[in-house]
């Protein structure tokens, strides 16, 4: 039964399983009875899961965008689950990366952990404690998918902003007045009064301290203030 199951899996595409912002775990591991234990112990806790074989398989199958987690072996032919995760990172993979190993040490869970690992288990390990951790990170997941969405709309209303606007923009937010805005400028404070209206008008800011607070989330990208 358990082997029908993940041969049929085997033709899905995770598009077949979830939509792309309903969560999904995907397992990633080349032991057949692993995954599909995983599969029914998800299921059975109303979690969609999906199961892929190996590296190449999840690549070919999986959606990167795709919310969720992924729960990935350290040890699987072709290449190290370590290995893959520097391959998702630099591919783009925002899922979260629960590790999961029969061969655990403390230098193979740092290294997991200080390159973006959420968690690491050890096989065998209870039930509780896998839908513990896939819980977590998909609320992680959540959470930095709504920061993203937010960042992005932020971003859109920025791009709306004129030079003038924007070097408004700049000086609002480091917290200078009209006037001192007019003198740097070299404006009167009236136009100085009509581009921040508009400015404030396309930022979707109904306050200064909201200003302030998408002001701050576009400064790590320097590109928009070029």
């Amino acid at each position: 039964m358990q082997s029908r199951r993940l041969e049929a899996q085997k033709a899905m595409t995770i598009d077949q399983v979830s939509t792309r912002d309903e969560p999904v775990v995907c397992i990633v591991d080349d032991e057949g009875p692993v995954r599909a234990s995983l599969v029914d112990l998800f299921e059975s806790v109303a979690m969609k899961a999906i199961a892929f074989e190996s590296a190449s398989d999840f690549l070919e199958r999986c959606d990167m965008g795709q919310a969720g987690c992924i729960l990935l072996d350290v040890r699987m032919p072709g290449i190290s689950g370590l290995d893959f995760q520097d391959q998702l990172a630099a591919a783009g993979n925002t899922m979260p990366i629960i590790f999961m190993s029969g061969h655990g040490s403390i230098p193979l869970t740092v290294k997991a952990m200080k390159a973006g690992a959420t968690d690491f288990l050890i096989k065998p390990f209870a039930g509780s404690a896998v839908i513990a951790a896939v819980g977590e990170a998909i609320r992680r997941d959540a959470e930095n998918r709504k920061e993203a969405a937010i960042r992005a709309q932020v971003q859109s209303c920025e791009a709306r902003l004129t030079p003038r606007e924007r070097e408004v923009l700049h000086y609002v937010a480091a917290g200078l007045m009209n006037k001192q805005i007019a003198h740097e400028m070299q404006i009167s404070e009236i136009m100085v009064k009509l581009h921040r209206g508009r400015m404030m008008k396309k930022m979707q800011a109904g306050s200064l301290a909201e200003l302030v607070r998408k002001f701050d989330m576009l400064k790590p990208d320097l590109k928009l203030y070029q």
